[in-house]
């Protein structure tokens, strides 16, 4: 996995597990905070921090011996997170450009065709 400078890396791990989960590459169970620091190459810490947040923001649940999981409505909550920050991207950078809402939706329908 390549670090983004710009970025705190636990963000950027957070950021990743939430993609695999969208993906459905993590459909139950994540790795271990230990594994998962080994395969990027990060302190088992700033993984840790990443696995916290997760389950703060109800995405996942953990238990002392039983490790963490995906909770069972992730999967949609977060494919409908994820489109909705990649289109409202999309627009501002086009409204960043100077074009109005009509002719972001024209060029939209027009790709479509």
């Amino acid at each position: 996995m390549q670090f983004d400078k710009n970025k705190p890396i636990y963000l950027q791990i957070k950021r990743e597990i939430k993609e695999r989960i969208v993906r459905k590459e993590i459909k139950k169970e994540l790795p271990t905070v230990r594994n998962l620091a080994k395969e990027v190459g990060v302190n088992p810490n700033t993984v840790a921090r990443a696995y916290r947040d997760l389950e703060r923001d109800n995405i996942t649940g953990s238990r002392v011996g039983k490790g963490t999981w995906v909770k069972g409505r992730a999967y949609s909550k977060l494919q409908k997170e994820m489109v909705e920050e990649i289109v409202d991207d999309f627009i501002q950078s086009l409204y960043s450009l100077g074009l109005t809402l009509k002719e972001i939706k024209e060029i939209v329908e027009e790709i479509d065709d």
